[in-house]
């Protein structure tokens, strides 16, 4: 009696096991914070600007990983490649700015101190100071989209209105700057020095206008520009609302704006690439 109880338990535990094992090989293997190797949120490649080994320090990614990007072969109209005229785009910037028409492109010459206020750095949370920088920013003034996207680099990779760099939705680390586990911490205008001293923005910097929010009602206004020449605007389309056909670069066309980028409150938050040719003398030079 007792050696067929033993038996029997024998078998139920061995069942069990095998059981177990077996759910445990129907689970996946765990995945990192953008999803499977070959494809992204967005459904295309690898995450955009993802640093390789070795890169991604938080100042900007060597030389080499800017490719020139070639123009697409059929060019919408031009009213959706630059809806605003030359002079009106100089006159998107603040008065901390010094902006000009030159040539095929609207220099833009920042020392990146921000116009408004900034939390104390550094603190707890960041090492680093604000320092004082000579940006030298070339935005084309005749954009054209490109033959295919371009994933974002390290460092700036567009510029607000107020003369501060943009930067990808990364941390040094290749991973989400604004939101999740690996999030970053900025002060209360949506932004915080890398370890060269340049003071930035990941997401919507809320005090490049004011008051610290969009009209009601209305499209959002101006708030930078990217370095492929199209125009960064807030959260909001023509309709008072955030759109709803936003492509994987994070931008769109309206009859208004032409094609324009928006930031938006989940990931990508300002950029998810280059829609068109990116100019890339914006990347050279000793801050890079």
């Amino acid at each position: 009696m007792f050696m067929r109880y033993f038996s029997l338990l024998l078998f139920v535990s061995f069942t069990v096991a095998l059981t177990a094992e077996t759910v445990v090989a129907q689970i996946p293997p765990p995945q990192d914070d953008f999803g499977p190797p070959e494809q992204n949120r967005f459904g295309g490649p690898p995450p955009f600007g993802r640093p390789r080994f070795g890169q991604g320090r938080g100042f900007g990614g060597p030389r080499s990983t800017m490719q020139a990007s070639s123009p697409a072969k059929e060019q919408p109209s031009q009213h959706v490649l630059s809806a605003l005229s030359d002079s009106q785009k100089v006159a998107t910037f603040s008065g901390n700015v010094r902006a000009r028409l030159s040539g095929n492109f609207l220099d833009v010459d920042s020392e990146g101190i921000p116009n408004h206020p900034t939390g104390n750095f550094p603190n707890e949370y960041n090492p680093n100071s604000i320092l004082e920088q000579d940006y030298h920013f070339h935005i084309p003034l005749k954009p054209k989209f490109a033959q295919r996207t371009t994933e974002l680099p390290f460092g700036p990779i567009g510029v607000a209105v107020n003369g501060i760099p943009f930067y990808n939705p990364y941390n040094a680390q290749g991973r989400d700057a604004v939101f999740g586990p690996n999030a970053e911490v900025f002060d209360s205008c949506c932004g915080h020095p890398d370890q060269a001293g340049r003071y930035h923005y990941h997401k919507y910097p809320v005090c490049i206008k004011s008051p610290f929010h969009d009209p009601i009602g209305t499209h959002s206004p101006l708030i930078g520009w990217a370095f492929d020449g199209f125009a960064i605007y807030g959260p909001n389309g023509e309709n008072g609302k955030p759109p709803f056909d936003l492509d994987q670069c994070n931008g769109h066309i309206d009859n208004v704006r032409g094609y324009h980028y928006h930031v938006t409150t989940s990931f990508p938050y300002v950029l998810g690439a280059y829609r068109g040719v990116v100019e890339l003398s914006n990347f050279e030079g000793p801050v890079w």
